[in-house]
């Protein structure tokens, strides 16, 4: 009985060769196999390398980067649009244009200061309460650094992070206590370190954003001589104002609920009016039945 021996190496060789030839085609498509290999991904991973570096360049996301400065403008506007239309719409009752012009005016320059000083206390008193509770909290990362500790990994408890996987950044803590105070009093305290200069900045963009809208119910007094013109001219320029302001102010607010908004601003500017006009017109009437036999110095005044 005859054996014929498998020629074994000569395979390897072939195999070997098959195998050089297999890598120089793969070496040789190497970019067309990438490109498949790419897709293929895509396929399975879309957002891994569809445009990646692009999407995270076109994403913005639209936050406000100085909401106390809007929330300051809406409270010098909305004070501003309110007070002086229901206090010109009270002194019209009198007939006299130029009561109106001085009151409001008076009003008008006050009503700016006493916001604006309004607005300076407010951020000077939110520094003040910063820069305490600061003063506090390092002292208690100081003496009681373990019980703070303790207090970080309870914040996190309810987002399912236990000790253990919060230790290094715990250990970062000990490290600088600087930090440690910084991640306290934003977390814990919920607390934003104050811009140094908000107070003034505050100040000016309330009392300025209070002289403007005040400004506006006042213009057809200055404009119009007759009184009772003048009166219904202001209720439509304000009203179209407060409609508008309140419009604007919910876009950035509640955007699902600007209509809504637009007819309650409109709507708490034309009670205050109405209010006023009607105090002023009924104390007037009651006044001047008494004062038809006794001179009246308020009516005597001569702006001439």
């Amino acid at each position: 009985m005859s054996y014929q021996l498998l020629n074994r190496p000569n395979a390897a060789v072939a195999d070997t060769s098959n195998n050089s030839e297999q890598e120089k085609r793969l070496l040789s498509s190497n970019g067309s196999n990438a490109d498949l290999l790419s897709a293929e991904e895509e396929s399975r991973i879309p957002h891994r390398h569809h445009n990646h570096h692009h999407s995270l360049k076109g994403h913005v996301e639209e936050h406000f980067s100085r909401p106390e400065l809007v929330r300051d403008c809406i409270l010098g506007l909305s004070d501003g649009l309110t007070v002086p239309f229901a206090l010109a719409a009270g002194l019209s009752s009198l007939g006299d244009s130029r009561i109106v012009i001085f009151g409001g005016l008076a009003e008008l320059v006050s009503g700016a200061i006493s916001m604006g000083l309004g607005g300076y206390l407010a951020a000077k008193s939110d520094a003040d309460h910063y820069i305490t509770e600061r003063q506090r909290e390092e002292r208690e990362v100081e003496l009681y650094p373990d019980e703070e500790e303790e207090e970080i990994v309870e914040l996190f408890e309810p987002y399912g992070l236990d000790r253990e996987s919060m230790e290094p950044m715990l250990a970062r803590f000990r490290e600088n206590t600087q930090k440690f105070v910084d991640f306290m009093m934003k977390f814990e305290l919920n607390l934003e370190m104050p811009d140094p200069h908000r107070s003034w900045i505050s100040a000016a963009t309330i009392g300025l954003s209070y002289l403007f809208g005040g400004l506006i119910p006042l213009l057809p007094y200055i404009i119009i001589v007759d009184t009772t013109d003048a009166l219904f001219s202001s209720i439509v320029v304000t009203s179209m104002t407060l409609f508008a302001f309140g419009y604007i102010k919910s876009i950035y607010l509640r955007p699902a609920q600007a209509v809504m908004g637009a007819f309650q601003t409109l709507a708490i500017g034309a009670v205050a009016a109405g209010c006023s006009y009607g105090i002023v017109a009924l104390v007037n009437s009651t006044n001047a039945p008494a004062s038809s036999g006794v001179p009246s110095y308020g009516a005597s005044v001569s702006f001439h």
